[in-house]
């Protein structure tokens, strides 16, 4: 195979270049290339979809907990003594001022 004479640019410029066989031995590599960069591009996509799927999976996960610890301190607020006692008062309920008696039964 022999080489023609001249210079790369006017090659290059007049098509010559893309039309040699060189292009066409270089092909697989080429669409391996091109597989590559796609899978890059949808990796990267992919990832950016995790990224704001984690970040919203983190903002509810904070309102939940939040959320939890103001339950559970209202939980504690209305299961106290003196809560109680006012809570019931309206059914007539009251609270006992005698102290716990013991009954013993003896056999």
């Amino acid at each position: 195979m022999k080489k023609k004479k001249g210079s790369f640019f006017k090659n290059y410029l007049g098509g010559d270049v893309f039309s040699k066989g060189a292009v066409v031995r270089q092909l697989p590599f080429i669409l391996y290339v091109v597989l590559l960069v796609m899978l890059y591009i949808s990796n990267t996509y992919w990832a950016e979809d995790m990224r704001l799927d984690i970040k919203n999976k983190n903002r509810i996960l904070e309102n939940m907990r939040v959320e939890s610890v103001s339950l559970n301190a209202e939980i504690t607020r209305l299961s106290r003594q003196s809560e109680l006692v006012k809570a019931l008062q309206y059914k007539g309920i009251k609270e006992s001022i005698e102290p716990v008696k013991r009954i013993v039964v003896d056999k």
